[in-house]
């Protein structure tokens, strides 16, 4: 029983740092299949599929189906299907998929500042070293385009002031339904947006590669049902703190694994930029020293793709 004991907590740690792993070549599957699949309807395939994988284990379970929760988890929902329809667009522009995948990870440290906003909740002194870094990080970004972001950037950026307020809604809808319904529903409806808009919007292929057809089942039933489960059960049995920081790694597997797998590298500003990016993360991450300083917490493992 000891040994279990201690060798339980090391292999969730090590499997939040898989479930990282997973989430960067996650990008590399959206983004192979975005070579042959419109942006909106990869997303209403990709998330429908994997919602209606979640809500038929939420019904085996015997949790209440997704249609049925409250109205908070549907705002949480309407705001994680905004933050992917303007990410699954980056995703479509973007050259260098580390860059993306560093700004868009800035959902985190814009949170705390929505939280403040919207519920009036204290913010902390981390949050406000973080604040400057994570500006000077993008402006940083920006210097390769000459002074400005470049579309696919400005749409990360955008995804992640979504991604903020979804996860400030995310924490309160999380306090009133089975966390396995509300990924469902919220899965569920990015799909529905996603296929809405692109009826409108996009003209869908006559057929898909296998190729496509490959990358496409790769990123429903790793990169998203897959990681869902891994990271559901790593969480479980690692501090919120520690979790925390491991899956800040996303953006860093991103990034490497882009140069590996399309030799997109990063210039010296891009560098400073994803550095600072880090560093600002890393400091809205630190535990407070006071509890009466608290601010309400920002779930783990929200920020990737």
């Amino acid at each position: 029983m000891r040994v279990n004991q201690a060798v339980r907590p090391g292999l969730a740690e090590a499997t939040l740092v898989l479930v990282t792993l997973i989430a960067g070549f996650g990008w590399l599957c959206s983004k192979e299949v975005l070579r042959g699949m419109p942006p909106l309807l990869f997303l209403g395939v990709r998330f429908g599929s994997a919602g209606v994988v979640l809500a038929l284990l939420a019904r085996w379970r015997g949790q209440p189906l997704p249609w049925r929760l409250p109205a908070s988890s549907w705002w949480s929902a309407a705001l994680l299907a905004l933050a992917m329809a303007l990410w699954m667009l980056a995703l479509q522009l973007s050259n260098n998929l580390g860059v993306g995948a560093f700004i868009g990870s800035l959902g985190v440290v814009l949170a705390p500042v929505l939280a403040r906003l919207m519920f009036g909740t204290v913010l902390l002194v981390q949050t406000l070293w973080a604040m400057p870094l994570a500006a000077l990080g993008v402006a940083a970004m920006a210097l390769h385009g000459g002074g400005q972001l470049a579309a696919a950037d400005a749409l990360f950026l955008a995804s992640a002031l979504a991604m903020s307020v979804f996860l400030n809604l995310n924490g309160r809808a999380g306090s009133q339904a089975p966390a396995l319904s509300l990924s469902a529903l919220q899965l569920l409806l990015a799909g529905c947006a996603g296929f809405v808009g692109s009826a409108y919007a996009e003209h869908w292929p006559v057929a898909l590669s296998p190729a496509v057809w490959s990358w496409l089942l790769v990123s429903i039933l790793l990169a998203t049902c897959g990681r869902f489960f891994l990271q559901g059960w790593a969480q479980a049995r690692v501090p919120m703190q520690r979790s925390a920081f491991i899956l800040l790694l996303e953006p860093v597997w991103t990034a490497i694994l882009a140069w590996l797998w399309f030799g997109s590298g990063m210039s010296a500003s891009q560098l400073t930029g994803a550095g600072l990016i880090m560093s600002s993360l890393l400091i809205s991450r630190r535990k407070p020293r006071r509890r009466g300083s608290l601010q309400s917490p920002v779930p783990a493992g929200k920020t990737g793709q």
